[in-house]
């Protein structure tokens, strides 16, 4: 089922008849409507008595009983109170639609004091009636006279919701009584295109439900003035009368296919954005994995509620023959004796799937336990490329969606029956589950249809994504390896030989199925003895970006997980930055460290340096040696002599980035079954967007625009600077559209730091280690002795030397004490600095920023970081600015945040 805290237009019109009902109810009995006329249950329920035997204890149960209650009232004076039991669940009564009317005049007439409509409940209604509305409109133009009855119950439930809004219209809130919904629908409604409209559709349907139940708070908005309430009034709850029709099953239909076209017109702008760089693969293809799983919840939650309707064919029969009908076309006239449906209405079928669900259909009926369905290239005709699919015509578009499908079958029938591939989106666990004569699902549908949607949109870029994979699992291949290279005879404790084992598997994970055609592969030795010619390399990846997108995205979580561990246990970065930070900070270089820049970017400077970039001497050594792992009572003046010197946090770590996308590694790096939405995880995305929106440059009140066009909502400053947000409400819901649009875009703001190659980073700072150490050696030899550095992979405490030598302190923990008569100085310091002013000056300060421009597509411009630093310098910035760095990724500018 669709996760609680996200909305569908289904649950969103029930919560609605629901808030209804109970603010009607609530609101009458405030106003002394009598209780016995609204308490009371059609049905056996909680709130009526249940007659009870006797429950009084006799004989040596009575006995026991009261000793007991002896003993415990001695012990009454010295213990604790024993926790309340937990109270009773409160009963729930349903409300019947007739009453509605009864008791919104009951309110309307109650003027002591008069009572104000909030704004919530014209809300509800405005959009119950409206979704009611849209459907009569169909009803009254259906000719199917068997479906009479419940078009008269459904008119009569219209009438109900307009009747009771025109009651309370006097008590309704001025600036609602003019809206355009409030005034009574007689006219067809204009439909809008859904690929424009889908975010804002959803934020118009779901925006303001706030009321779920009745509560005190709820009484005590500031839009009622309501009597003041009875202990008794909030102990139950009410709900709208469910009336059971066909009716209802359209409406409930409709609603789902509402949202089923929601999703995919959002999907379909996703899709454009990656066409034009707008979006980044993996946000594309996470989110649109995510929307096939959205459309399976929301399918369970229509099928519980109509547990008949078992399969996509079940729900979309009676809706599509209403839509037909009401368009004045027969839904079984067919041009060709040979068509699946009515051409006439093709824009309809397209909408409601019906076209794909039929090419499934015909392919599932071939489908055999250990046979793989093998076609010559052609026998099923060939694609006309001359023309765009949009500029097809009907006919013509599902030709083609069939000879897409049916040319990708046979490899994604093989893709289910390979065991251990780098991860597996819903379409081919779909596909898994497929079997002759088993209904086919409506998620299965869907997933089958963004399929074709990414082939429609992308035309000749559907393999672009096929080629960002390979680069991608290249450029991880190629870093593994020289890894493994150089690190071959230098070892570390924290890293054991047995570690090795997972630069082997993800190398050999990249070469079975990135690098080469598994799929291929086992296709030509199953056609070894049929006259058929062997497939085109990569053919299924080629035109499947989502696949691509899914792949791209567990290759890179692996990668960074292994090489992150791996800097973590030899410290090359952490310590290397520190370094570089005091150099740059006593102004011994002329041009930044760009590399060392960005990562602390990233991660921030409290993972670094332990707090804010530490400046002078003394914090050098000091936040060097908590990093290592030290306690702070080291360098206290009355440090007692047996306190411990080691920190019970230990050394420091740069932590895991991608906190959205650590969401989905379970469920693609370890092929779990779903990713599990809950209040946290979305929680987590929302205040991660919301962090997001707020990092507008200089202008942070200015709305953020999103990849949709549409303005963020949330942004504003008060008048110390500081933001101030008002939080989407997930306990409220959210709606599922925007949702996905969230989601992408936390997603995709995570892609820069998602390509990070920490092994290459950890490399090249090794080597300049070993160039510091290389340069500084003799000075070291004379201050410490030949023992400072004892093994290469001691290298980063060289760092601690240095800065020991700058400052008056001469021991400190285990590092070896400085000499006697040696001379506290700063020139070792330089020295150090003319090493990384030499990797600087030859580049190989960019090399990973030169690497994620040329296998991600990323570019970096520093000019606005070196603008920031003259600003500092100054001190004309604002302490509470943060510095920004400007990405660019084609057209997109991704930021990211330096803190001071």
């Amino acid at each position: 089922m669709l996760s609680e805290f996200l909305k569908s237009s289904l649950r969103t019109y029930k919560d609605d008849t629901d808030s209804i009902a109970t603010w009607l109810a609530v609101t009458a009995k405030q106003c002394g409507y009598s209780s016995d006329l609204l308490d009371r249950s059609d049905t056996s329920s909680s709130s009526k008595p249940t007659s009870q035997s006797s429950t009084r204890l006799k004989g040596r149960a009575r006995k026991q009983a009261r000793d007991a209650a002896i003993v415990k009232g001695t012990q009454s004076e010295t213990s604790q109170p024993a926790p309340a039991a937990n109270p009773p669940p409160r009963p729930t009564y349903t409300i019947k639609v007739k009453d509605f009317t009864t008791l919104a005049e009951y309110i309307a007439a109650f003027t002591k004091p008069v009572i104000k409509v909030p704004t919530s409940l014209v809300n509800a209604l405005n959009r119950a009636i409206k979704l009611r509305s849209l459907h009569h409109e169909v009803s009254r133009e259906r000719k199917a006279s068997k479906h009479t009855q419940a078009d008269e119950a459904h008119s009569y439930f219209l009438a109900i919701l307009e009747c009771t809004r025109d009651i309370l219209k006097p008590r309704m809130p001025s600036d609602t009584i003019d809206d355009e919904m409030c005034k009574p629908s007689s006219g067809k409604s204009v439909n809008r295109d859904p690929g424009e409209e889908a975010i804002s559709q959803a934020r118009n349907m779901f925006g303001e439900l706030d009321i779920q139940e009745p509560s005190q708070e709820f009484l005590d908005s500031p839009n009622v003035t309501p009597v003041p309430a009875s202990p008794s009034s909030t102990e139950h709850r009410y709900k709208a009368e469910t009336v059971h029709s066909l009716e209802e099953q359209y409406l409930a239909a409709h609603c789902l296919f509402q949202d089923v076209r929601y999703i995919r017109a959002y999907l379909r702008q996703l899709w454009t954005g990656y066409r034009e760089g707008v979006f980044d693969l993996v946000a594309a293809s996470l989110t649109t994995n995510t929307a096939i799983d959205f459309v399976r919840s929301l399918e369970q939650d229509y099928l519980q509620q109509f547990p008949e309707k078992s399969d996509y064919e079940g729900v979309v029969n009676m809706f599509y023959q209403v839509q037909c009908l009401s368009q004045g076309h027969d839904p079984s006239d067919k041009q060709h004796p040979s068509d699946s449906f009515n051409f006439a209405v093709y824009d309809l079928v397209e909408e409601c799937l019906l076209s794909t669900y039929v090419i499934l259909s015909s392919v599932q009926d071939v489908i055999s336990p250990g046979h793989l369905p093998v076609y010559k290239p052609g026998h099923f005709g060939y694609r006309d490329t001359r023309t765009t699919w949009s500029q097809k015509v009907p006919r013509a578009k599902f030709q083609d969606d069939k000879l897409v499908l049916l040319e990708a079958f046979p490899d994604l029938m093989l893709m289910t029956m390979i065991t251990g591939p780098v991860a597996e989106d819903e379409l081919i666990r779909g596909f898994r589950d497929m079997a002759p004569g088993k209904g086919i699902p409506l998620w299965l549908v869907f997933a089958a249809q963004c399929f074709l949607d990414t082939q429609h949109l992308l035309e000749q870029d559907v393999s672009r994504a096929h080629e960002h994979l390979v680069r991608t699992a290249s450029g991880i291949r190629d870093s593994f390896q020289e890894n493994m290279n150089f690190h071959q005879s230098l070892r570390i404790e924290n890293w054991p030989k047995s570690n090795d084992a997972s630069f082997a598997d993800m190398i050999r994970v990249i070469e079975d199925w990135i690098l080469k055609d598994m799929v291929a592969q086992k296709l030509r030795s199953i056609q070894r003895n049929m006259a058929v010619p062997d497939p085109q390399p990569f053919r299924l990846l080629k035109q499947y970006p989502l696949l691509c997108g899914i792949f791209t995205f567990a290759l890179k979580m692996r990668a960074q997980e292994i090489g992150l561990a791996f800097a973590n246990a030899w410290g090359s970065i952490l310590y290397t930055s520190q370094l570089y930070n005091a150099v740059r900070q006593e102004k011994l270089l002329r041009n930044p460290w760009k590399d060392a820049e960005l990562l602390i970017i990233l991660h921030s400077p409290e993972a670094f340096f332990v707090g804010d970039p530490p400046k002078g001497l003394e914090e050098y050594l000091k936040r060097f040696m908590l990093s290592v792992g030290y306690s702070a009572s080291i360098f206290a003046s009355n440090r007692r002599r047996n306190s411990p010197a080691v920190s019970a946090r230990g050394s420091r770590s740069l932590k895991k980035l991608c906190q959205v996308g650590e969401l989905f590694a379970g469920r693609y790096c370890n092929n779990e079954r779903a990713v599990a939405w809950t209040h946290e995880s979305i929680q987590q995305i929302i205040e991660a967007m919301m962090d997001d929106n707020s990092d507008d440059g200089e202008n942070v009140s200015s709305p953020k625009v999103s990849a949709t066009g549409k303005k963020s909502r949330r942004v504003k400053q008060s008048a110390t600077g500081s933001l101030i947000r008002k939080p989407k409400g997930v306990e409220c819901g959210i709606p599922t559209v925007e949702f996905l649009n969230d989601l992408a875009n936390a997603l995709h703001a995570e892609c820069l730091e998602l390509s990070i190659d920490y092994l290459r980073v950890h490399r090249y700072c090794w080597k300049l280690l070993r160039k510091v150490n290389e340069v500084c050696r003799p000075k070291l030899l004379e201050y410490y002795g030949g023992g400072y550095l004892e093994k290469e992979n001691q290298l980063p405490f060289v760092v601690g030397y240095i800065f020991m030598t700058a400052t008056q302190t001469s021991r400190v923990a285990n590092l070896l004490p400085r000499r006697a008569g040696v001379e506290v100085s700063s020139r070792l310091l330089a020295t150090a600095a003319t090493s990384i002013e030499e990797m600087i000056d030859t580049g190989v300060g960019t090399t990973e920023i030169e690497m994620l421009e040329r296998l991600c597509g990323y570019s970096l411009d520093f000019g606005v970081l070196e603008e920031m630093d003259q600003l500092i310098k100054t001190k004309t910035l604002p302490l509470d600015k943060s510095r920004l760095i400007h990405w660019n990724n084609r057209k997109t500018m991704i930021k990211c945040r330096v803190t001071q």
